[in-house]
């Protein structure tokens, strides 16, 4: 059974008296993880018809029933629970799960489809070691059986989310979208290469970010006397541009381990462009620069950053190990993340 490094934060947070929300994809493996690490807790399935119509008619009827902990799976399926939680969350000793995003105030875990580290049972980098600490060579993978494909939330979410009357539509807007990832996002530009208008593209991307298709990086509020880009950056989680691989593989890592990531992007009117700044309170930016072949121009380009951020410590991330440190400038292999 894959150990998820979750496992440990669900716990530390399960120990508190109040609900708590696992949420992701489908297919990264919630059910299986909760089940397996709360196996005393009643389980409630509300893709069961009984229990959602019980949930959506008096949802604090039934969590008044409820005699002890429990875990309450597809959560999303119940909007009228879903409110109920957001305006009292209360001190249920409850575990929630969606594969929808929700926002309840509660405290909110991710999980997302194994990352490399995972898969071969190894320890991740953290963003804290990140940019001051290389790890070594990792060793040989441990065989594993092949994760299951994702089920697509085409199938499963898109006619609740959105009223679509045309999907080859949408699934034409979504690789579309797809194919910009790691791109600063124009939707105005998106829509006119789809034909629609511009609100249906805010609202379709809206539900590929409710689905956890995708991952969108703010720009840094870090101007240093510069015009920047205000637009957001697009990732998509499943893209093979090598810049979103990373991104998303450090969000993962980050969101694993129970500590959300501040990500942000950094470009400004000249051109000057820092894909990715790592902000933790307390310390200074770190400017993170996925690059598949690393060159000179690309290291002077993070070196400049840090001059305006004055930041101490920057990383580079390519295909291969390289030089451990140059001129405060970690170098990392995809594959050591």
């Amino acid at each position: 059974m894959l150990q998820r490094t979750l496992a440990i934060p669900l716990h530390r947070a399960a120990q508190q008296a109040a609900p708590v929300l696992v949420q992701g994809p489908r297919g990264a493996g919630k059910t299986t993880l909760l089940r397996r690490e709360f196996p005393a807790h009643t389980y409630l399935p509300l893709d069961d018809p009984s229990l959602r119509t019980r949930a959506r008619q008096d949802p604090a009827g039934f969590l008044a029933r409820l005699r002890g902990p429990a875990l309450i799976d597809d959560l999303h399926r119940a909007p009228e629970l879903v409110a109920h939680l957001t305006g009292q969350p209360g001190t249920y000793r409850l575990i929630l799960a969606s594969s929808r995003r929700l926002h309840l105030p509660v405290t909110t875990l991710e999980l997302h489809p194994p990352t490399p580290a995972e898969l071969e049972r190894r320890p991740a980098l953290s963003l804290a070691m990140l940019g001051r600490f290389v790890p070594a060579a990792p060793p040989a993978p441990v065989p594993h059986p092949p994760w299951p494909n994702p089920r697509s939330f085409l199938d499963h979410d898109l006619a609740a989310l959105l009223r679509v009357h045309d999907r080859d539509q949408f699934e034409h807007f979504a690789r579309a979208a797809a194919s910009r990832s790691a791109q600063i996002l124009d939707q105005q530009a998106l829509a006119r290469e789809c034909g629609i208008a511009h609100r249906t593209a805010v609202r379709w991307l809206a539900v590929l970010d409710h689905c956890f298709e995708t991952l969108r990086l703010p720009p840094a509020p870090l101007p240093f006397g510069r015009r920047l880009h205000r637009a957001p950056k697009l990732h998509f989680h499943a893209s093979n541009a090598f810049e979103s691989r990373v991104v998303t593989t450090l969000y993962r890592n980050a969101c694993h381990a129970g500590l959300p990531p501040q990500f942000f992007y950094w470009k400004d009117s000249n051109g000057l462009e820092i894909p990715l700044v790592v902000v933790e309170e307390g310390a200074s930016p770190l400017p993170v620069l996925p690059i598949a072949e690393p060159h000179p121009m690309a290291e002077a380009r993070l070196r400049r950053w840090m001059q305006l951020a004055r930041a101490g410590q920057g990383a580079l991330i390519t295909t291969r190990p390289g030089p451990s440190r140059r001129g405060g400038v970690l170098r990392y292999a995809l594959s050591q993340l």
